[in-house]
């Protein structure tokens, strides 16, 4: 009888704890925030991080009169991804700067109780990649050094634009001898003039951003190959090698599949991983910088885009790959918002008239199709609304950057939107004024926003 009482008891205390469990999972909210750098992910993440903190504040509204109470901060579970540095950023808005990435991906995670959930609180941890990592699939895809370098080996011969950068590269590596600091200057600099052509396939991905955030300065491919690498390091870098490559010099081929090893251990697998257990994906696409940047820049964040979601998506050849060695992959992922991220930069009007929702659709149809099964809307977004219309005029008012050191707000033109994608558009036909953030300095008060709400309702429930 004593035997069977403490079965009960602890057949009963398994089952609680097993529904304790189960009810923390559905209430662990993942996002996973993602855009090209300087696309304006720190900015959303910080101005949403207050506007949760200072629930009430301002207008931020949630639901039927939802209120947000007792947030906290909670603390890292692991050492990577970093913790996104909340307070620092908060400080950078307030002093009129905007924040400076000091790390490629942070997390942070949060709970809060919302009055619309009465039994337990909210739990929400937000992963920030950059979109340039996406390049890296194939890595993550493929464990074996000599198969991601059949691969990339492959696309690069497959694809017209793609050989012509690589057209040197590829013939180095076809004779007898090769030296590992030629090839792989001959790489680095393949990879360059793949960035001036606006191409997205530049992997190792650290070549065009690195792990501190910063992108690639512009000039020649000898003068970007000279200040990057292809590797967690300057002594640990890596280039593909053909099969006779590999054959004909065991000893480099080695050497170039541990840093591979290495930097796939290191870089590319903690993202992936932190990617598959996502339930809601945050996609935003910076509109204004893409017509300001010709049609190069914009079929290269499209392609980007597409990139991604060929890779999220089980059925393509690198998303069954990537099934291996993620379990949750494809599997928790439920809501996709794409958001037209700076829309203070636009005048009011192209927003009224749904000029830059509708570009935005245009440019994301493609991908969106491509996971029919998940739930996806679309959003128009100011994390920091910085500017100010002047009324009966396409102007607006802000604190311009260029030639202006004392801040003053000032008054300028800005360009009407299209209808639709121009067939062609040179960098400079579209100008948009850059402008300092007006963000008070009273951190109690989060920075104006529009739209920022109700992308926030969309993926947290």
């Amino acid at each position: 009888m004593i035997n069977k009482i403490k079965y009960l008891y602890k057949n009963v205390s398994y089952q609680a704890n097993e529904a304790k469990d189960l009810i923390n999972f559905k209430q662990q909210k993942r996002v996973a925030l993602t855009g090209i750098a300087g696309g304006g992910k720190t900015v959303f993440l910080t101005s949403l991080i207050s506007h949760l903190a200072e629930f009430g504040q301002v207008g931020f509204h949630l639901g039927k009169a939802v209120d947000i109470a007792d947030f906290r901060c909670l603390a890292p579970k692991s050492s990577w991804p970093p913790v996104f540095p909340h307070s620092n950023f908060r400080e950078d808005l307030a002093r009129g700067r905007w924040p400076g990435k000091t790390t490629d991906c942070s997390q942070y995670e949060c709970e809060f109780k919302r009055s619309d959930w009465k039994l337990f609180a909210q739990r929400m941890s937000f992963f920030d990649f950059p979109g340039e990592r996406v390049a890296d699939s194939a890595i993550a895809a493929y464990s074996s050094y000599g198969q991601w370098s059949d691969h990339m080996l492959a696309h690069f011969a497959r694809y017209h634009d793609y050989s012509l950068a690589a057209g040197p590269y590829l013939e180095y590596i076809d004779q007898d001898n090769i030296s590992e600091d030629i090839l792989l200057k001959v790489y680095r600099e393949t990879l360059a003039r793949l960035i001036l052509a606006f191409k997205p396939l530049v992997s190792p991905s650290v070549f065009l951003l690195d792990q501190n955030g910063l992108p690639a300065f512009p000039g020649t491919p000898e003068q970007i190959a000279a200040q990057r690498i292809t590797g967690i390091s300057a002594a640990n870098q890596f280039a593909p090698l053909s099969l006779k490559a590999r054959q004909k010099d065991p000893d480099l081929t080695v050497k170039m599949a541990s840093n591979y090893k290495e930097y796939r251990k290191t870089v590319v697998m903690p993202v992936f991983e932190n990617i598959s257990r996502a339930g809601s994906l945050v996609v935003l696409v910076d509109i204004p910088s893409l017509l300001a940047g010709g049609v190069g820049r914009y079929n290269d964040d499209r392609q980007m885009l597409l990139d991604l979601f060929e890779v999220l998506r089980p059925r393509s050849d690198l998303g069954s790959l990537l099934m291996k060695y993620f379990t949750f992959w494809q599997k928790s992922l439920s809501r996709i918002a794409f958001v037209a991220a700076k829309a203070d930069m636009v005048h009011p009007m192209d927003i009224e008239n749904r000029k830059m929702i509708n570009l935005l659709k245009m440019m994301t149809d493609r991908a969106r199709k491509m996971l029919p099964e998940v739930m996806a809307e679309w959003f128009v977004c100011s994390a920091c609304y910085s500017t100010f219309p002047v009324e009966g005029n396409r102007r607006l008012r802000g604190k311009i950057v260029y030639n202006n050191p004392v801040k003053e707000f000032k008054e300028y033109n800005v360009p009407e939107l299209p209808e639709t994608w121009p067939e062609k558009w040179s960098p400079g036909e579209y100008q948009f004024y850059k402008v300092y953030p007006d963000a008070p300095e009273n951190y109690l008060i989060p920075p104006r926003h529009m739209g920022l709400d109700q992308v926030f309702e969309f993926i947290s429930r």
